[in-house]
């Protein structure tokens, strides 16, 4: 009986020990499948391999009448439609990174919607940890007329998050009371007029600084190893400090526990400077800290923490 039973406690090891194999070449191969298609993409959209394509189908159209049975011609025509295809995902890829903000225009599928459907969308690309996120959309339409055409942009659908001032930066540049003009209107002293180019700057400058002030405290929580499950003896400095997190929505307040029961609140500003200090605990405040996390900007918030502490 007992012969039976480690045969199957055998088995179920060798079994578990088969599985965590396939699971790691699984893993190699799709590591190695995405490293051959980066790769490809790189050769193909590069300017010489497009041109010995260009010269090579030149030449065999050029050629073709003296082509006898026995050749077998190269079609080209997949691998130059590939290297464009890459050349054009390039091509907005840099346009994103450098653009950020991209315009285009859809149809409302209502019968009954404002302006014949025209809607302007507007895409705003953010980068953070050298990765593209998510994209925001803001759709625009024209539902208010002046002097009876339908000229004043609002914001008709959004995909921005609640603790985004949407609402105060449409107040400020696309106004659509008693008395404001359109863009395309001559600017008249003590009149209010729509700035879609200024709407559009301030809105990025908000999402890219919230997603901004996300990264910092992510990477606070980083170093000082606030994520980590596993702590490994002997090793590294002790934990000073318990938490690091967003103390509101916008992330503009940033709270700090220690483990001596100290509690910390920084503000922060929307340049993304540390305006606001104050770090309580059971002997009162903790000044020398304060001083040394205000001298800088969010980022430097680590750098004063540690001065505090070591």
């Amino acid at each position: 009986m007992s012969s039976i039973v480690n045969e199957s406690l055998v088995e179920d090891l060798v079994g578990a020990q088969l599985e965590e194999e396939i699971a790691s070449l699984q893993v190699q191969v799709s590591i190695l499948k995405a490293q051959r298609s980066l790769q490809t993409a790189a050769i193909l959209s590069s300017h010489a391999t497009i041109a010995t394509l260009e010269r090579l189908r030149d030449s065999q159209n050029s050629a073709s009448i003296r082509h006898t049975p026995n050749d077998i011609p190269i079609d080209t025509n997949p691998l130059l439609a590939v290297s464009k295809s890459q050349l054009l995902h390039n091509q907005q890829n840099l346009y994103r990174a450098c653009g950020t903000i991209t315009t285009f225009k859809v149809k409302d599928p209502d019968p009954n919607a404002v302006d014949n459907g025209d809607v302007l969308g507007i895409r705003i690309d953010v980068s953070t940890g050298g990765k593209f996120i998510h994209p925001y959309y803001v759709m625009l339409n024209k539902p208010f007329t002046v002097e009876g055409e339908k000229e004043l942009l609002s914001v008709h659908r959004h995909t921005l998050p609640p603790y985004i001032a949407l609402s105060h930066l449409v107040d400020r540049y696309l106004p659509t009371g008693k008395g404001v003009s359109a863009m395309s209107a001559r600017k008249v002293a003590g009149q209010k007029r729509q700035d879609l180019r200024l709407f559009m700057r301030a809105l990025r400058r908000e999402v890219v600084a919230y997603n901004n002030r996300v990264a910092v405290i992510k990477s606070l929580r980083r170093e000082f190893k606030l994520d980590e499950k596993v702590s490994k003896k002997g090793k590294g400095r002790e934990k000073v400090i318990i938490d690091i997190s967003a103390a509101d929505a916008e992330a503009k307040q940033v709270r700090i526990e220690w483990v001596d029961g100290r509690i910390g609140r920084c503000v922060v500003d929307d340049a993304g400077n540390v305006v606001k200090c104050c770090i309580m605990g059971e002997e009162g405040r903790d000044g020398e800290t304060e001083r040394a996390v205000l001298n800088g900007r969010m980022d430097g918030i680590g750098k004063g923490l540690k001065e505090g502490i070591y």
